[in-house]
């Protein structure tokens, strides 16, 4: 039976046996459970995705390749305890699957943010450590005594927040790029970019960092933290009528209020600008017989500073693909890498994790909305994905077995199985607007 719903898009289902001492739920009653949540839901006959131990995060993975190279995807679970043992992993596997472009439901009616909240709120320690020295922190809050790094344009002095004029300067021009003079965010990172002003970290201005600035409420006067807000706690740099004219026409020029579907494109990851070094991401525009898919410069689609815009994306498939057949072996290769110790999986894991953590707490704060944590958390699960598939025991092809496999079924191999033979094929592919350069991997 077919896994595809009325829409078209899979309904997937993902039971993980739990080990001893933990939640009593056998697989048996997972999959009753799920199954008639789906009939609830008038849902398809899902397609399972069944771990074969407590330990095992093999179907996961599965399921989330599943998601990437589907058109949206429903997936199902019987709770929020199914993903694992500690409320952070079932964070960051939660947020993946949302990040990946699934719609999750819980076979026991609690919605994403309402499960992770209430999980995180009852998380047992030493999970709970922080909490205590956190209520001294609100208390601190209360009075408005700044807690943590200062937002741009604004320096502690004391325990308050007092405007930093040069940063402050750039903040009130922000605003008026975006309000007066009706530019938009790329042009206005752009614009920065240009002058050379760059962020208190020192890094070029993004669309995402443009928005943020846009988007808090900070410059109004209002200091929130911990779920405490004080208005007229500090110096205002933007005038509140102005703050919510900016927030209106930020929401005016949103597609849709879900989170964007996030589209897999085969050479993600693989692809650099030849001109700034940085990567490739993948985007759709509208087109004149429907949609172009195509590999733009990162800098200059985010931050309008590279002279290189885009390639589009069956054109550069095709040379890449022209590239592999005409390999021989002067052509490049790249150097073989050894991983330092100290930065072996557990470590990634551990780092990653601590990242999520603080992004969870950022969250329950009141800070950010479900669709911003789902964003930023996005990377950081990607990251995890990425090291546990690593970790997984069944190896994959070598270069030279996935590279003959490239040229020989290029045409009839599903989208899945060519973009993994390409990450095993080819170590980097260097794009300007003359010349394609592939680096294979060492066999």
């Amino acid at each position: 039976m077919s896994d595809l719903a009325a829409s078209g898009r899979p309904v997937l289902a993902y039971v993980r046996p739990l080990p001893p001492g933990s939640m009593p739920l056998e697989v048996a009653i997972q999959r009753r459970a799920v199954a008639a949540c789906a009939q609830g839901e008038g849902l398809a006959v899902p397609r399972w995705f069944v771990e074969a131990s407590p330990d095992s995060r093999a179907a996961f993975a599965a399921l989330v390749e599943r998601i990437e190279v589907a058109e949206g995807a429903t997936v199902l679970l019987a709770t929020l305890a199914v993903l694992s043992e500690t409320v952070v992993e079932q964070a960051w596997r939660l947020l993946a699957l949302e990040f990946a472009g699934a719609r999750v439901i819980f076979a026991d009616g609690r919605t994403p943010a309402v499960a992770l909240a209430e999980a995180w709120a009852k998380r047992p320690d030493p999970e709970r450590r922080r909490e205590r020295a956190r209520d001294g922190m609100r208390r601190r809050a209360l009075r408005a005594e700044v807690l943590g790094r200062p937002p741009y344009g604004y320096a502690v002095e004391g325990r308050s927040l007092e405007p930093l004029p040069r940063e402050a300067r750039v903040v009130e021009r922000m605003f008026a790029l975006y309000l007066d003079e009706g530019e938009g965010i790329r042009r206005i990172a752009a614009q920065l970019n240009r002058d050379g002003i760059k962020t208190r970290r020192g890094a070029p201005w993004s669309t995402s960092s443009v928005r943020t600035v846009l988007r808090n409420p900070v410059y109004t006067g209002l200091y929130r933290r911990l779920g405490i807000a004080v208005p007229k706690a500090h110096v205002a740099l933007v005038p509140a009528a102005r703050f919510q004219e900016a927030q209106r026409r930020l929401d005016a020029r949103r597609t849709s209020s879900r989170i964007q579907e996030r589209r897999p494109y085969l050479l993600a990851g693989l692809v650099r600008c030849g001109h700034c070094g940085n990567r490739m991401i993948g985007a759709r525009r509208p087109g004149g017989a429907g949609e172009v898919v195509l590999y733009r410069c990162e800098s200059a689609e985010n931050q309008g500073r590279c002279r290189y815009r885009s390639r589009r994306a069956d054109e550069l498939e095709a040379l890449v693909r022209g590239e592999l057949i005409r390999a021989t072996d002067p052509y490049p290769v790249a150097a073989r890498t050894e991983v330092p110790p100290e930065d072996d999986l557990e470590a990634r894991r551990d780092r990653a994790e601590r990242r999520v953590a603080r992004m969870l707490e950022r969250w329950e704060s009141g800070e950010w909305a479900w669709p911003e944590l789902v964003r930023r958390v996005g990377a950081s699960a990607s990251s995890l994905l990425e090291a546990e598939r690593a970790d997984l025991s069944v190896p994959g092809p070598d270069a030279a077995e996935a590279r003959g496999r490239l040229v020989a079924e290029w045409e009839s191999l599903d989208f899945a199985t060519r973009r993994d033979l390409l990450r095993a094929a080819v170590a980097e592919i260097t794009v300007t607007e003359d010349a394609v350069r592939v680096t294979r991997r060492r066999a």
